[in-house]
């Protein structure tokens, strides 16, 4: 067998490079290269480099650090006429081969809003591709962590942008054009994220004052929302209306005061939470879920307010005179009662054969409701008068959060 392949490589006519010839041409490339001078016969020609970014993952997105991790790789291409040889005198197949960083002129390319230290993307342990024509193609993967500034306005309905932005200190346009060899990121590689999802994205180029290139990476991505919706929303607004049931809870069970802390305390902590999660900066805006904790706060607190009023109400003795408006209040409260008893007697009235000069229905069940009204009869009417009340105050704040959040959709 090995005699076979002996005879049909001889008669092919099959060659091979050796390390020799690979050392060669290395020691042949390095010689009188300098890699302090940017590639380019011309000087007057700006040099091209053609730039793809490969997303692997969306490793993290902090809105409270204002910090955004991708990890991937910047693949660079551009050509240098100093790195160009004939395979005929390397073995005759010796069409590519790998060059430290350290070897060859590369762009000192950095991150521009990193959110650590500065440091440049193609290290000195990192090898680059040299094809014989003199094309270098590098494609370092890192973990990029830029500045990103989050707006939380519609947390957690809410979609962010970032850009990371790469250039190349001490050459101008002149020297060095950066260009994007694709105007989205190569989604091959990328692996879905569990918190957000990747909406767009885009890699354009454009010059700062100082007259630098400045190559920009910008992803857009939205928030997945069913984990906010059941760990956080649906209790906010079960506990609200928990908090207004103080009100249906008989004074006699003495827990009115506690139960309406509790519950105000759970939205506190809500509230904590929340703030820990976000941005401490007015701008761009505040979450709106903030405003709403905040007025379900401040409700809370109204609320303890109101039970005490209505528990001082019930607690008050015959001793005290109540005053004509108190009644006038009580007697308002329960008037929708009252016309229906008073409905119920004159029904009864009507099939009775005996008839009586006695006072309207209305007006006999007035009068006693003047003469009969008690303290506990005012405390009631409090409760009723509060429950209402706090109830539109509640259904209105949800209804305007969800409102604002329906506005996202369309």
């Amino acid at each position: 067998m090995k005699v076979i392949v002996l005879v049909v490589c001889s008669l092919l006519g099959v060659k091979g490079y050796t390390i020799t010839q690979q050392t060669q041409l290395h020691a042949n490339l390095s010689s009188g290269y300098d890699r302090r001078v940017r590639p380019g016969v011309n000087r007057s020609f700006p040099i091209q480099i053609n730039i793809n970014f490969y997303i692997v993952s969306l490793k993290e997105f902090s809105e409270g650090d204002s910090k955004i991790g991708v990890v991937g790789s910047l693949g660079m291409e551009w050509t240098d006429s100093r790195l160009v040889w004939n395979p005929a005198d390397y073995g005759g197949d010796l069409f590519k081969t790998s060059l430290f960083v350290s070897d060859i002129w590369t762009p000192y390319m950095v991150l521009m809003n990193p959110y650590e230290k500065v440091k440049p993307v193609l290290s000195s342990g990192m090898s680059c591709a040299v094809v014989l024509n003199g094309e270098v193609s590098c494609l370092p993967p890192d973990l990029y962590e830029a500045t990103c500034d989050a707006d939380v306005t519609y947390y957690p309905f809410d979609s962010q942008t970032c850009t990371l932005k790469f250039f190349v200190p001490g050459y101008f346009t002149s020297d060095i054009l950066l260009r994007p060899a694709s105007p989205n990121f190569r989604m091959e590689l990328y692996e879905e994220n569990g918190l957000w999802s990747v909406l767009s994205t885009r890699n354009y180029y454009s010059v700062n004052v100082f007259g630098f290139e400045e190559l920009r990476l910008e992803i857009n991505m939205r928030r997945r929302t069913t984990y906010y919706i059941a760990s956080l929303l649906l209790p906010i607004f079960f506990m609200n209306f928990i908090q207004i049931l103080v009100f249906v809870l008989p004074v006699e069970s003495g827990e009115r005061v506690g139960f309406s802390i509790t519950v105000l305390l759970a939205v506190a902590v809500f509230l904590t939470m929340i703030q820990d999660k976000l941005p401490e900066a007015s701008e761009p805006n505040v979450s709106y879920l903030t405003y709403k904790l905040l007025v379900d706060m401040l409700l809370g607190c109204a609320m303890v307010v109101a039970v005490v009023v209505a528990i001082k109400m019930y607690h008050k003795t015959d001793n005290h005179q109540i005053s004509g408006k108190l009644r006038a209040f009580t007697r308002r409260m329960n008037i929708c009662c009252k016309r229906k008893q008073s409905a119920v007697y004159i029904e009864e009235k009507e099939k009775s054969p005996v008839k009586s000069p006695e006072k309207s229905p209305v007006e006999c069940v007035n009068d006693e409701g003047d003469s009969n009204v008690t303290w506990n009869d005012v405390g009631k009417a409090f409760d009723k008068f509060f429950l209402i009340i706090f109830f539109v105050f509640l259904v209105s704040n949800n209804f305007i959060y969800l409102v604002a959040m329906a506005a996202i959709e369309t």
